[in-house]
Protein backbone atom coordinates (compact mmCIF):
# COMPACT_ATOMS: atom_id res chain seq x y z
CA UNK A 1 0.00 0.00 0.00
CA UNK A 2 1.29 3.59 -1.17
CA UNK A 3 0.00 6.22 1.70
CA UNK A 4 1.29 8.82 -0.44
CA UNK A 5 -1.35 7.99 -3.23
CA UNK A 6 -4.21 8.47 -0.91
CA UNK A 7 -2.43 11.66 0.55
CA UNK A 8 -2.24 13.25 -2.70
CA UNK A 9 -5.89 12.20 -3.69
CA UNK A 10 -7.16 13.81 -0.82
CA UNK A 11 -4.88 16.97 -1.58
CA UNK A 12 -6.44 16.96 -4.92
CA UNK A 13 -9.78 16.21 -3.58
CA UNK A 14 -9.66 19.83 -1.43
CA UNK A 15 -8.19 22.00 -3.81
CA UNK A 16 -10.98 21.11 -6.33
CA UNK A 17 -8.83 18.94 -9.40
CA UNK A 18 -11.40 15.98 -9.59
CA UNK A 19 -9.68 14.42 -12.29
CA UNK A 20 -6.25 14.31 -10.41
CA UNK A 21 -8.16 12.95 -7.42
CA UNK A 22 -9.85 10.05 -9.76
CA UNK A 23 -6.37 9.68 -10.58
CA UNK A 24 -4.74 9.34 -7.22
CA UNK A 25 -7.29 7.00 -5.90
CA UNK A 26 -7.01 4.48 -8.52
CA UNK A 27 -3.53 4.56 -7.60
CA UNK A 28 -3.87 3.85 -4.14
CA UNK A 29 -6.41 1.18 -4.53
CA UNK A 30 -4.09 -0.49 -7.15
CA UNK A 31 -0.88 -0.21 -4.44
CA UNK A 32 -2.64 -2.89 -1.57
CA UNK A 33 -0.84 -5.93 -1.53
CA UNK A 34 -3.43 -8.84 -0.62
CA UNK A 35 -6.41 -8.67 1.40
CA UNK A 36 -4.67 -8.76 4.91
CA UNK A 37 -3.48 -5.05 3.87
CA UNK A 38 -6.65 -4.07 2.85
CA UNK A 39 -8.21 -5.32 5.87
CA UNK A 40 -5.60 -3.38 8.44
CA UNK A 41 -5.86 0.13 6.35
CA UNK A 42 -9.61 0.02 6.05
CA UNK A 43 -10.16 -0.64 9.96
CA UNK A 44 -7.54 2.05 10.65
CA UNK A 45 -8.92 4.81 8.30
CA UNK A 46 -12.63 4.01 8.27
CA UNK A 47 -13.78 6.09 11.22
CA UNK A 48 -12.21 9.04 9.24
CA UNK A 49 -12.97 8.60 6.25
CA UNK A 50 -15.40 11.49 4.62
CA UNK A 51 -18.83 11.49 3.82
CA UNK A 52 -19.91 13.85 0.70
CA UNK A 53 -23.79 15.31 1.09
CA UNK A 54 -25.32 12.19 0.06
CA UNK A 55 -23.85 10.81 3.03
CA UNK A 56 -21.21 8.38 0.69
CA UNK A 57 -17.87 7.43 1.20
CA UNK A 58 -15.62 7.56 -2.03
CA UNK A 59 -17.07 4.99 -4.15
CA UNK A 60 -13.81 3.96 -5.56
CA UNK A 61 -12.68 3.52 -2.02
CA UNK A 62 -16.16 1.47 -0.92
CA UNK A 63 -16.08 -1.22 -3.70
CA UNK A 64 -12.56 -2.03 -4.17
CA UNK A 65 -11.64 -1.86 -0.52
CA UNK A 66 -14.15 -1.32 2.41
CA UNK A 67 -17.17 -2.84 1.02
CA UNK A 68 -15.21 -6.31 0.49
CA UNK A 69 -13.82 -6.33 4.43
CA UNK A 70 -17.42 -5.72 5.47
CA UNK A 71 -18.94 -7.83 3.29
CA UNK A 72 -16.37 -11.01 4.50
CA UNK A 73 -17.51 -9.81 8.49
CA UNK A 74 -21.06 -9.51 7.56
CA UNK A 75 -21.58 -13.20 6.04
CA UNK A 76 -19.22 -14.49 9.56
CA UNK A 77 -22.03 -11.95 11.91
CA UNK A 78 -19.07 -9.73 12.51
CA UNK A 79 -21.04 -7.06 14.96
CA UNK A 80 -18.25 -4.01 13.30
CA UNK A 81 -18.83 -4.93 10.11
CA UNK A 82 -22.10 -5.11 9.86
CA UNK A 83 -22.78 -1.81 12.22
CA UNK A 84 -20.67 0.02 9.41
CA UNK A 85 -22.68 -1.19 6.28
CA UNK A 86 -25.54 0.29 7.91
CA UNK A 87 -23.69 3.49 8.71
CA UNK A 88 -22.70 3.27 4.98
CA UNK A 89 -26.11 2.03 3.67
CA UNK A 90 -25.94 5.05 0.99
CA UNK A 91 -23.16 4.09 -0.55
CA UNK A 92 -24.82 0.22 -0.63
CA UNK A 93 -27.97 1.48 -2.25
CA UNK A 94 -26.11 3.43 -4.93
CA UNK A 95 -24.38 0.05 -6.00
CA UNK A 96 -27.04 -1.98 -6.82
CA UNK A 97 -24.88 -5.25 -7.41
CA UNK A 98 -24.02 -4.78 -4.08
CA UNK A 99 -27.55 -4.38 -2.50
CA UNK A 100 -29.12 -7.36 -4.26
CA UNK A 101 -25.72 -9.31 -3.01
CA UNK A 102 -26.17 -8.60 0.77
CA UNK A 103 -30.49 -9.61 0.18
CA UNK A 104 -31.78 -5.86 -0.37
CA UNK A 105 -31.20 -5.03 2.99
CA UNK A 106 -32.22 -1.68 4.44
CA UNK A 107 -30.22 0.31 7.10
CA UNK A 108 -32.63 -0.76 10.00
CA UNK A 109 -31.87 -4.24 8.98
CA UNK A 110 -28.26 -3.78 9.45
CA UNK A 111 -28.99 -2.22 13.22
CA UNK A 112 -31.44 -5.17 13.84
CA UNK A 113 -28.75 -8.13 12.83
CA UNK A 114 -26.43 -5.99 14.86
CA UNK A 115 -29.37 -6.25 17.91
CA UNK A 116 -29.35 -10.16 17.09
CA UNK A 117 -25.25 -10.74 17.37
CA UNK A 118 -25.09 -8.28 20.40
CA UNK A 119 -28.34 -7.06 21.90
CA UNK A 120 -26.49 -5.46 25.01
CA UNK A 121 -24.15 -2.93 22.78
CA UNK A 122 -25.12 0.42 23.28
CA UNK A 123 -23.68 2.41 20.24
CA UNK A 124 -25.66 -0.69 18.26
CA UNK A 125 -29.07 -0.08 20.36
CA UNK A 126 -29.25 3.44 19.56
CA UNK A 127 -28.23 3.60 15.98
CA UNK A 128 -31.38 1.25 15.74
CA UNK A 129 -33.90 3.06 18.00
CA UNK A 130 -32.99 6.10 15.51
CA UNK A 131 -33.79 4.32 12.41
CA UNK A 132 -36.39 2.35 14.02
CA UNK A 133 -38.20 6.85 15.02
CA UNK A 134 -36.82 7.65 11.62
CA UNK A 135 -39.26 4.91 10.56
CA UNK A 136 -42.01 6.17 12.09
CA UNK A 137 -41.85 10.02 11.57
CA UNK A 138 -42.38 8.40 7.78
CA UNK A 139 -45.41 6.65 8.82
CA UNK A 140 -46.74 9.54 10.24
CA UNK A 141 -45.49 12.61 8.14
CA UNK A 142 -49.23 12.41 6.57
CA UNK A 143 -51.35 12.68 9.67
CA UNK A 144 -54.00 13.29 10.68
CA UNK A 145 -54.66 11.57 7.00
CA UNK A 146 -53.28 8.82 8.17
CA UNK A 147 -50.29 6.28 9.20
CA UNK A 148 -48.25 5.48 6.40
CA UNK A 149 -46.79 1.77 5.35
CA UNK A 150 -44.63 2.39 2.63
CA UNK A 151 -46.59 4.54 0.15
CA UNK A 152 -49.81 3.59 1.37
CA UNK A 153 -51.96 3.66 4.44
CA UNK A 154 -51.34 1.02 7.04
CA UNK A 155 -53.74 -1.84 6.90
CA UNK A 156 -54.84 -3.57 10.05
CA UNK A 157 -52.34 -6.06 10.00
CA UNK A 158 -49.62 -3.51 9.24
CA UNK A 159 -50.84 -1.71 12.43
CA UNK A 160 -50.06 -4.65 14.39
CA UNK A 161 -46.60 -4.97 12.97
CA UNK A 162 -46.01 -1.19 13.63
CA UNK A 163 -46.99 -1.57 16.92
CA UNK A 164 -44.80 -4.39 17.70
CA UNK A 165 -42.15 -2.73 16.51
CA UNK A 166 -43.35 0.52 18.81
CA UNK A 167 -42.89 -1.86 21.76
CA UNK A 168 -39.77 -3.06 20.99
CA UNK A 169 -38.37 0.31 20.15
CA UNK A 170 -39.91 1.33 23.79
CA UNK A 171 -37.67 -1.36 24.92
CA UNK A 172 -34.66 0.45 23.71
CA UNK A 173 -35.06 4.23 24.59
CA UNK A 174 -33.08 5.54 27.02
CA UNK A 175 -34.00 9.58 26.71
CA UNK A 176 -37.25 11.23 27.58
CA UNK A 177 -37.43 12.66 23.93
CA UNK A 178 -37.02 9.15 22.35
CA UNK A 179 -39.88 8.37 25.09
CA UNK A 180 -42.13 10.89 24.35
CA UNK A 181 -41.89 10.76 20.75
CA UNK A 182 -42.75 7.21 21.09
CA UNK A 183 -45.55 7.55 23.38
CA UNK A 184 -47.09 10.44 21.06
CA UNK A 185 -46.69 8.41 17.82
CA UNK A 186 -48.36 5.12 19.51
CA UNK A 187 -51.39 7.87 20.59
CA UNK A 188 -51.68 8.62 17.03
CA UNK A 189 -51.45 4.98 15.79
CA UNK A 190 -54.58 4.46 18.64
CA UNK A 191 -56.75 7.00 16.68
CA UNK A 192 -55.61 5.51 13.48
CA UNK A 193 -56.49 1.84 14.32
CA UNK A 194 -59.96 2.93 15.61
CA UNK A 195 -60.49 4.56 12.52
CA UNK A 196 -59.52 1.34 10.19
CA UNK A 197 -61.90 -0.71 12.80
CA UNK A 198 -65.00 1.35 12.25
Amino acid sequence: MNIEHYENFEKSLNAGLKKEASKFVAFFVESFEGQDEIESWVWDYLPSLEKNRHSCIRHELFINLVYPTLKNGFESNDFRSTMWLGKLVQNVYQAQDVFEELGSLVEMDFYRKCYDIDPANSEGNKLLLNSIINWFSHCEHEWPFGILYGNDGATVDQCKDIRAEAEFASSLARNSNDKDFIVQFMDKLVQYEERLNK
